[in-house]
C-alpha cells in the first residue's frame, strides 16, 4: 500500500474526524467562487480595475482569500493537534520523518481536491440565487445568470495554490513535537507567553507608529498594521487575564466558590484561549464596525449626494468667458422646462496660481447671499473687517489658508464671524472659499483674477440621467480640458451603485466572518470535549455538582466570547466616532440602534452556545 492510498483510506474510514476541516475548506472555496462570479460578470466589463467599484470587488476577493488562509490554517492546526496520538503511534511503529510529512501532505491534498470540487459545484448551483439577490440590492445592473468559466479557472488556480501552500505548511506544525508530548498531550498545561507577547508588541508596534507619524505609507505598512493589530490584541487579553489572576490571588477571592477551578481551567489552555479571544475580538470588531456602514450605506443617498453636488448641473468655462456665457444660455434653454428650474451665475475673484486645480476664491457678501437664497440657506451680513468661511468638500470644517489670510489681512480683514461646512460648488472644485463685505471685495478683487461658474437646479435633482448629460454636452459642443459640465444625477448614480455594492459585498463578508467566529469557538470548545469530559468526570466523583460544573463551563465561554465582544464593541464605537469626522454622513444614531441589535444577537448566541456546550460535556461524563 502506498502512502497516498494509506492517506486516502484514513480519510475514508474516519471521515468524521476530517469533517470540520473539510467543511472549512469547502466554505472558503464557495465564498471565493461567488465573489469571482460577481466580479467577472459580463455586466461589469465596463468597470475599470482602478475605479472605486473595481477596487471594491478586487479587495473583496483579496479579503476572502486572506480570511480563507487564516481559517483553513487554524482548522489544520486544530485538526492535526486532535490527531496527535495517531501520529505519535505511527512514529513509534517505524514511520520516518519523510513518510510522516508526506502522509500529512497527501491527506491535505486529498481533502483540498474534494473541497475544490464540492465548493465549485455548490457555488455554481447557488450562483444564480447569489446574482439574483445582488441584482435586487444593486440598482442599475442586469446580473443575469451565466456559466462562470473564468471564475471557475480563477478559483481552481488561486484557491488550489492556497491549498497547496497550506499542505506544505501543515507538516511543520507538528514537526518539533516529541512523541511523548503527543501521546500525553492532554496532561500538558500550556505555557503563558506574556513576556514574549510584550516583546512582539514593542518590536512590531514601534515601527508601525513611526511610519504613521512620518506619514510614510507603502504596501508593507498594511502588513505591519495587521501584525500590530494581532500582536496588540493577544498582549491586551494576556495582560487582562494576568492582572485578573493576580487580583484574585492577592485578594483571596480565588478560594471563593469555584474560582480556583475556573482560573485553573483557563490557565491549562491559556495560550489557545488567548489566541481564540484575540481572533474573535478582531473578527467581531470588523463585523460590528462594518455592519453600521453596510446598513447605512444605501440610506440617504439623495441627501448625501447634495452635500457633494448641490445643483442639478454646474458648468464652467476656463478659457473663454464669452463662449462660456453662450453655452450656459444653451444649457438653461434646454433645462428651463423642468419643474422649479432656476439658474445662477456665481462670480468670484481668484488668487493667482499656476495650477488650474488650485482655486482659492473670494466672494462678495452680496454674491454669497444670492447663492444662499438659491440653495435655501441663511444669509449673512459682514462688516468691512469680517470674513466668513465656506466648505469645499462637504465633510470638514473650512479653515483660512495662509495665502488667503495674508491677502485679506493687508486690507484689515482679520475677524472671523463663522463657518459653514456646506459647499457652493461640486466637492473639491474650490480649494478655499472666503466671503468678505462688498466694499472690501471691490478693493481686493481689482488685483485678482475674475472668474465665474453657472449653477442650474430644479425641484427634483434626481430627474434625468446619464443620457441627458451626454445630450447636453453634445448640444453645446463640449470640449474636454477647456470646460467642465457636471450633473447631480451622475454623482447620484455612482454613489447609489457604489454604496449598494459595498452593502452587498460587505454583507457576504460579514456572514463569512460570523461563520469564522463560530468555527474558531467551535474548534476551541468542542475539539477538547473528550479531554474535558475525562477531567470533569473525576471532579464530579470528588463532589463537584452539575450546577457548579455548568458555572465553570460558562466561565470559560465568558472569557472566550463575551469579553472579546465587549472589547470589539468599544473599539467599533471609537472607530465610528473617528470616521464620523472624516465622512459626509454621521452614523452615530444608527450605531446606537445597531448596538442594541448586537447585544441581543450576542445574548442569543451566548445562551445557545453555552447550553449546547454544557449538554455536550454532561452527556460525555
Amino acid at each position: 500500500m502506498t502512502l497516498f492510498n494509506f492517506a486516502y483510506n484514513n480519510i475514508k474510514r474516519d471521515f468524521k474526524n476530517y469533517l470540520y476541516h473539510f467543511l472549512s475548506c469547502v466554505f472558503s472555496v464557495f465564498i471565493f467562487f461567488l465573489f469571482s462570479t460577481l466580479a467577472k460578470h459580463p455586466a461589469l466589463k465596463i468597470v475599470e480595475s482602478g475605479s472605486t467599484i473595481g477596487i471594491i470587488l478586487f479587495m473583496a476577493s483579496i479579503v476572502s482569500m486572506l480570511f480563507s488562509f487564516v481559517l483553513i490554517l487554524y482548522s489544520v492546526s486544530n485538526f492535526l493537534r486532535n490527531r496527535s496520538k495517531q501520529f505519535a503511534i505511527l512514529n513509534i511503529i517505524g514511520a520516518s520523518k519523510g513518510q510522516f510529512n508526506k502522509l500529512i501532505f497527501f491527506e491535505n491534498i486529498i481533502i483540498s481536491i474534494f473541497a475544490l470540487l464540492v465548493g465549485i459545484i455548490t457555488g455554481i448551483i447557488f450562483s444564480k440565487i447569489f446574482l439574483m439577490i445582488a441584482q435586487s440590492m444593486i440598482d442599475g445592473l442586469n446580473l443575469y445568470f451565466y456559466f462562470p468559466l473564468i471564475p471557475l479557472l480563477l478559483t481552481v488556480f488561486l484557491m488550489g495554490g492556497l491549498f497547496l501552500l497550506i499542505s506544505l505548511i501543515a507538516p511543520v506544525i507538528l514537526r518539533k513535537k516529541r512523541i511523548i508530548d503527543l501521546l500525553k498531550k492532554e496532561e500538558l498545561a500550556e505555557k503563558n507567553y506574556f513576556l514574549l507577547s510584550l516583546a512582539a508588541v514593542i518590536v512590531i508596534l514601534s515601527p508601525t507608529i513611526y511610519f504613521h507619524i512620518k506619514k510614510e505609507f507603502f504596501t508593507f505598512i498594511y502588513i505591519l498594521d495587521l501584525l500590530s493589530c494581532i500582536s496588540t490584541s493577544y498582549f491586551i487579553f494576556n495582560l487582562i487575564f494576568n492582572v485578573y489572576n493576580f487580583f484574585m490571588e492577592k485578594s483571596g477571592r480565588i478560594y471563593v466558590n469555584n474560582n480556583l477551578i475556573k482560573l485553573s481551567n483557563f490557565k491549562y489552555k491559556v495560550n489557545t484561549n488567548i489566541k481564540t479571544m484575540a481572533a474573535t475580538m478582531i473578527l467581531f470588531s470588523i463585523i460590528l464596525t462594518a455592519f453600521v456602514y453596510i446598513v447605512g450605506a444605501p440610506m440617504n443617498v439623495t441627501e448625501d449626494t447634495e452635500k457633494i453636488m448641490p445643483y442639478s448641473y454646474m458648468y464652467a468655462n476656463w478659457e473663454d468667458e464669452a463662449e462660456g456665457e453662450r453655452k450656459a444660455k444653451l444649457i438653461a434653454d434646454e433645462l428651463k422646462s423642468a419643474d422649479g428650474f432656476k439658474k445662477l451665475t456665481i462670480s468670484y475673484a481668484e488668487l493667482k496660481n499656476k495650477a488650474r486645480t488650485v482655486r482659492h476664491i473670494i466672494l462678495s457678501n452680496t454674491m454669497y447671499n444670492e447663492v444662499a437664497d438659491f440653495l435655501n440657506r441663511e444669509k449673512i451680513n459682514l462688516s468691512d473687517n469680517e470674513y466668513f468661511l465656506v466648505g469645499v468638500d462637504g465633510k470638514s470644517k473650512p479653515i483660512l489658508p495662509d495665502v488667503v489670510k495674508n491677502e485679506i489681512s493687508d486690507h484689515g480683514i482679520t475677524k472671523e464671524i463663522g463657518t459653514d461646512k456646506r459647499i457652493i460648488s461640486v466637492s473639491g472644485y474650490f480649494t478655499s472659499v472666503t466671503v468678505i463685505s462688498d466694499k472690501s471685495y471691490e478693493s481686493i478683487s481689482s488685483a485678482l483674477v475674475k472668474d465665474r461658474i453657472y449653477a442650474f437646479t430644479q425641484s427634483d435633482l434626481t430627474n434625468g440621467g446619464s443620457e441627458d448629460l451626454a445630450n447636453i454636452k453634445k448640444l453645446i459642443g463640449f470640449e474636454e480640458g477647456k470646460e467642465s459640465l457636471i450633473s447631480y444625477i451622475f454623482y447620484y448614480d455612482f454613489e447609489n451603485l457604489t454604496r449598494r455594492l459595498v452593502s452587498y459585498v460587505g454583507s457576504i463578508l460579514c456572514i463569512s466572518f460570523l461563520i469564522g467566529i463560530a468555527s474558531i469557538i467551535y474548534s476551541r470548545l468542542y475539539s477538547s470535549v473528550e479531554e474535558e469530559s475525562k477531567k470533569y468526570s473525576i471532579m464530579i466523583k470528588m463532589g463537584l455538582s452539575k450546577a457548579e460544573l455548568k458555572d465553570i463551563l460558562a466561565s470559560t465561554l465568558r472569557w472566550l466570547f463575551i469579553l472579546p465582544f465587549i472589547t470589539a464593541l468599544i473599539i467599533s464605537w471609537i472607530i465610528i466616532s473617528i470616521m464620523n469626522q472624516m465622512i459626509v454622513t454621521s452614523y452615530t444614531n444608527l450605531t446606537i440602534i445597531c448596538s442594541f441589535i448586537y447585544l441581543l444577537t450576542e445574548f442569543i448566541l451566548y445562551m445557545t452556545i453555552k447550553r449546547k456546550y454544557q449538554e455536550k460535556i454532561l452527556n460525555n461524563i
